[in-house]
């Protein structure tokens, strides 16, 4: 694991951070650590604010906050742990914070960028640049994706910060036409990489654990964008042997009915790290 210099001022339980707080009247910016000492989360707060991501994560998100972060702390609590509290910086300048707290967030790296932080924007005050489905990213390096489509451009982006494809395999809703999920007559399907991503991009997105059997929506929403796992995907997950689907009505509103070893398959094939970093499974389940 790679050593990030930070100020370390505290590194400790949530309790330790709030007496060492305490006399500290001042803004500062904190990381938030998981067990194995990984960062996942960079802010800048005053007073409790570093305390509520995990009173957050206590309640139904209802995509009101940073899904990301959410999953990450609650597959740490399924695992009987909990996260750790660091204190990098404390100053009485609000504009400090904001330097360092960005100066972090570059360094350590954020999901898309191929670190370990799920934070949303690149920090320093600044609600730009979202990650991992940052618009203005993927919209330049992405083959294929029009200017005009920043939907779409959203969705690809969330894809490639799982694993790098050279073809889509969520499109936004409204976009296509959704087909219920069937199996191909006559073929045979193996797990491939795009199925895989499938799976995974729409169980992070909807903060679902697949450390054992799940229920994943073959829609997911990522940064307000609608998206569905597209028509050839689906069938082809089902073909396999993948997934099993609990169909509906409106082909968008079905879900991809996994065991613990379809689901293992597909983690598999992803990475654990990568799973763990996405909050789908919890940190103990590394070899």
């Amino acid at each position: 694991m790679t050593a990030f210099p930070t100020g370390r001022l505290f590194h400790g339980d949530d309790l330790g951070c709030k007496a060492f707080l305490a006399s500290q009247p001042a803004q500062y910016v904190y990381i938030l650590r998981r067990p194995d000492g990984r960062p996942f989360y960079v802010g800048k707060g005053y007073g409790p604010r570093v305390f509520q991501h995990e009173n957050e994560a206590r309640h139904p998100n209802n995509r009101l906050s940073n899904a990301y972060k959410l999953n990450v702390i609650r597959s740490i609590w399924k695992a009987g742990l909990k996260p750790t509290y660091e204190i990098d910086l404390v100053t009485t300048s609000a504009e400090e914070a904001y330097v360092r707290e960005a100066d972090l967030i570059g360094l350590i790296k954020r999901l898309h960028e191929g670190g370990p932080l799920t934070n949303l924007a690149a920090g320093g005050g600044s609600t730009a640049g979202a990650a991992p489905a940052s618009v203005e990213r993927h919209s330049a390096t992405l083959g294929g994706i029009p200017d005009d489509n920043p939907e779409r451009a959203t969705l690809n982006g969330f894809v490639l910060s799982i694993a790098h494809m050279d073809s889509v395999v969520v499109k936004p809703v409204g976009q296509f036409i959704a087909r219920p999920t069937v199996r191909f007559p006559n073929k045979s399907r193996k797990l491939s990489l795009r199925q895989a991503v499938a799976v995974v991009a729409s169980a992070a997105s909807n903060g679902i654990s697949m450390a054992g059997e799940c229920r994943i929506p073959r829609k997911l929403i990522v940064d307000g964008v609608e998206g569905l796992v597209e028509n050839g995907v689906a069938c082809d997950l089902l073909t396999g042997g993948a997934v099993s689907i609990d169909p509906a009505a409106d082909p968008a509103d079905e879900c991809f009915l996994l065991s613990a070893q379809q689901a293992a398959a597909i983690v598999g094939m992803i990475g654990k790290r990568k799973c763990i970093d996405l909050g789908i499974i919890p940190a103990l389940t590394v070899d």
